[in-house]
């Protein structure tokens, strides 16, 4: 069923708004206002959208041509259609309300016909791009053009219906490790291979009898099939994991199959998907094995999940949760100088559960984000006990769990929870696990600064265990880092794992940032940190989470020596020891280069790493003698010299989108991101780091070209066919729409059908005198169904031609005015060119 439309009625006439409501009221939810002012506020408080309103010009308050050129200047309300009730019908009055805005106008006496025929169009009008792109929206996935989850899921389910002898399988297949491709190749290169993913998919159903699929989320593809035994299911998906391993010749695409096959067809799709999903994770990263089938042990495992959410909102609510204090020692003095706040699940029957076990279900369904600010509340009331008390008071760092930190209002609610409590933030610390920074680094470094702007101290989590840790490290800010020893000492080869965490500490000492090393457990780890320069080490060989009060025995008798926030710059950054910048760049897997910036103007490549060459050509032999403006499109120069500028001037950073030529001549366009390093006194040093968008820039282009299409068809002279046996009707309406149109006329019903078979006819005007009361419209051929614009002689003619009504999409009557006769067929004509200009573009770049 529709829904239906609202219309706004706005007239100051108690009797013309009832006489309007009595006309709409079965078509369309009617809401009235008096005059300009309550119909502006009517608008901006209505709940249900408006689509239409229908407006009197003359009001008290606020009449008609002022409420006009309010609505004009709200880019929302500027796009509900206006008609215009007109006490006159003259071609002075029909042309202002027209220039004012109006998309149609009714003369008074109101004829319940046109009022409905004149809204109907407007809407219509209005709303058929916006139709259009919901669908899309709803149904389709953007990028790889297939179902979307919500319309995969009903599909399938549709599909099971339909299908009651049939047995099905939900495959659920994703592809390992998707954001390192994504970091090694870029999000470009990782959005391709998605679509070449989805091309198989697609190819694989076009196999298939009753078989649908969709995009799930991002690397996670569905395909709902019928299930002809698991020694057929085995042997295709082994074939399509051969068949995905040929979509990349520069890495090893992995792809990891889940399948559940249909027992219980009364489950929802999407609890079909879980069982899928629960399967697949069990050969994530199993090389010698790509599938899974979901059997009963993933049942209670389920089972055992379930019971953790029945129990997580009364475990919350009865305090069964609670703060573990893990203290952090200063290696030179083996002191506690702060601890991580830990959660805790201490049960009434169970007794403790596994931090394991629940927090990975509640980040997975969200309950993480109660929890963590509970925790947070418990720290700073413990915090502020301790103060009171006169307890030394020393960091405490708390979790911020990935969901918490698309919260918008994360850092108020941080500020104000350490208000509330008199917490000087500079005790409440913050750790955000290295992953999340790849989803959405820009959103996580506003949220960053604005909590160091007010004082507290940021931590990054994990850092090491991801697979971009240097990318992410360059463009956020962190006031320390924390590796976690129990993932570095897991090395397969023996002295790898030192190599890197001593890397990785010197690379730290460049950037002045503080190390802690968590998970430490044994003796022969701590000296081997000191020796490297580990600033902090946290884990059980110093010590186990203790609770509050055993934490408080802890730090009782030390002194106040909190974490410090920064460190004194080191001396000697880009030449350092251990090559310094040089190192560093050439350990990053994004294209990167270090820039020498003269007064003069001239940008001089220093170096670049081994992914700047590999993908732009340019190696060793021009360092220090290339002027990298000579690179650079010439269109671009300008650009790239006001933001090398402005990282200089501003000692921080600036970024661009340039293009410029490879070696091999190739044209590329990347965003450069320029970071200020230091100056030497005659010249400063930045890293460039560079992303390629080549096929971002391509695609605007194309979808650029395609907008300039449909507006060359709406711009372009339209062919309009005149069928009138008066000669005065087709002199009268030529000499109006051939300014802008291309016009042919007919005289007869015959002549006019000759034209449509031999012109490619946009609109026809049509005279109902040419046929009698119950004739059908003799004009539509071949299946074409052209908007109609009727040629009467009064509004009440129509009212006894049911069939020909039905099918007109407006009218015009003598005397014919210009402007009304234009705006009449430009409306028809707006509604009706998206479809064919559509199907001509497309059919025209296949």
């Amino acid at each position: 069923m529709d829904i239906q439309k609202t219309v706004l009625v706005v007239d100051d006439s108690t009797t013309n708004r009832s006489i309007l409501c009595d006309i709409l009221h079965s078509d369309y939810t009617v809401i009235q206002a008096e005059n300009g002012i309550q119909a502006l506020t009517k608008l901006k408080r209505q709940d249900k959208k408006v689509d239409a309103i229908i407006l009197d010009i003359i009001m008290p308050e606020m009449d008609g041509y002022e409420f006009m050129n309010k609505i004009k200047q709200d880019k929302t309300l500027s796009q509900i259609p206006v008609i215009i009730l007109t006490e006159k019908s003259d071609r002075d009055t029909e042309k202002k309300v027209l220039e004012s805005g109006a998309w149609d106008f009714v003369p008074k006496p109101y004829d319940a016909d046109i009022i409905k025929l004149r809204l109907k169009n407007v809407i219509a009008r209005s709303q058929v791009s916006l139709l259009k792109e919901l669908n899309n929206v709803m149904n389709y996935d953007p990028l790889t053009e297939i179902y979307s989850k919500n319309k995969f899921f009903s599909a399938s389910k549709a599909l099971l219906k339909d299908n009651p002898d049939k047995q099905f399988a939900f495959l659920r297949l994703d592809i390992d490790r998707f954001k390192l491709i994504n970091s090694f190749f870029g999000t470009a290169y990782g959005d391709r291979l998605l679509k070449r993913v989805a091309k198989r998919i697609r190819d694989f159903a076009k196999t298939t009898e009753c078989c649908t699929f969709g995009r799930i989320d991002a690397d996670v593809f569905g395909i709902f099939t019928p299930y002809q035994g698991k020694e057929e299911t085995v042997k295709q998906i082994e074939q399509a994991v051969e068949d995905m391993k040929k979509l990349s010749a520069s890495y090893n695409i992995m792809i990891v199959y889940g399948v559940y096959v249909v027992t219980d067809r009364s489950l929802p799709i999407s609890f079909m998907c879980d069982r899928a999903a629960l399967a697949a994770k069990t050969v994530k990263g199993h090389y010698m094995k790509s599938y899974a089938f979901y059997d009963d042990k993933m049942r209670l495992s389920l089972e055992n999940e379930q019971n953790i959410i029945n129990e997580m909102s009364d475990a919350l609510e009865n305090h069964e949760f609670v703060p573990y204090y893990q203290p952090k020692y200063d290696v030179k003095t083996n002191k506690p100088v702060g601890a991580e706040a830990l959660a805790r699940w201490i049960h009434p029957t169970k007794g403790f559960i596994s931090p394991g076990v629940f927090i990975p279900i509640f980040e997975k369904n969200g309950f993480i984000s109660k929890l963590d600010f509970y925790i947070w509340e418990c720290v700073c009331k413990q915090l502020k006990e301790w103060k009171d008390k006169g307890v030394p008071l020393f960091p405490v760092s708390v979790n911020v769990s990935r969901v918490n930190l698309y919260n918008p209002n994360l850092s108020k609610i941080i500020i104000e929870l350490t208000k509330k409590y008199d917490v000087d933030p500079k005790y409440f610390n913050i750790e955000i696990t290295e992953s999340v920074y790849t989803d959405d680094n820009v959103m996580i470094d506003d949220i960053t600064s604005q909590l160091r702007n007010n004082g507290f101290t940021i931590l990054m989590d994990d850092f090491g265990s991801g697979y971009s840790s240097l990318n992410v490290l360059k463009d956020v800010q962190v006031d320390m880092l924390k590796m976690d020893m129990m993932f570095m000492f897991k090395a397969k080869y023996d002295g790898r794992a030192e190599t890197i965490i001593s890397s990785v500490i010197r690379m730290a000492k460049w950037l002045n940032i503080p190390v802690i090393a968590e998970g430490v457990d044994r003796a022969e780890q701590v000296e081997f940190l000191k020796s490297v320069g580990c600033d902090y080490i946290q884990g059980f060989y110093y010590s186990k989470p203790l609770p509050a009060a055993d934490y408080e025995k802890l730090i009782s008798d030390q002194e106040e020596q909190p974490l410090p926030e920064n460190r004194t710059s080191v001396n000697d950054l880009l030449w350092g020891k251990s090559g310094g910048l040089l190192t560093y760049i050439d350990s990053i897997d994004q294209p990167a280069t270090i820039y020498e910036c003269f007064p003069n103007g001239t940008v001089v490549m220093v170096c670049s790493n081994k992914a700047f060459s590999q993908k732009y050509g340019y190696g060793s032999s021009i360092y220090g003698k290339l002027n990298v403006k000579n690179c650079i499109d010439s269109e671009c120069k300008e650009k790239f010299t006001s933001t090398v500028n402005k990282a200089i001037e501003s000692k921080d950073r600036a970024e661009c989108v340039l293009s410029m030529h490879e070696i091999n001549g190739k044209k590329h366009w990347f965003k450069t991101h320029l970071r200020f390093i230091s100056e030497t006194g005659v010249s400063s040093v930045l890293i460039a780091y560079f992303t390629d968008v080549t096929d971002m820039v391509l695609t605007d282009k194309r979808i650029n070209e395609y907008k300039n299409y449909i507006q060359d068809e709406i711009d372009r002279k339209h062919k309009i066919l005149i069928v009138s046996n008066n000669s005065d009707t087709r002199c009268q309406l030529e000499e109006i729409l051939s300014q802008e149109n291309t016009v042919f006329t007919a005289e007869t019903i015959q002549a006019g059908k000759k034209l449509l078979l031999n012109e490619d006819i946009d609109l026809i005007y049509f005279d109902i005198q040419l046929i009698s009361k119950d004739d059908e419209f003799p004009l539509d051929i071949d299946e074409r169904r052209l908007p109609v614009i009727a040629i009467t002689q009064a509004h009440s003619v129509l009212k006894g031609m049911t069939k020909l009504k039905n099918r007109v999409s407006d009218f015009v009557m003598k005397p014919y005015i210009d402007e009304l006769v234009r705006l009449r067929t430009n409306n028809l004509l707006k509604i009706n060119i998206s479809g064919s200009a559509n199907e001509k573009y497309f059919s025209r770049t296949k």
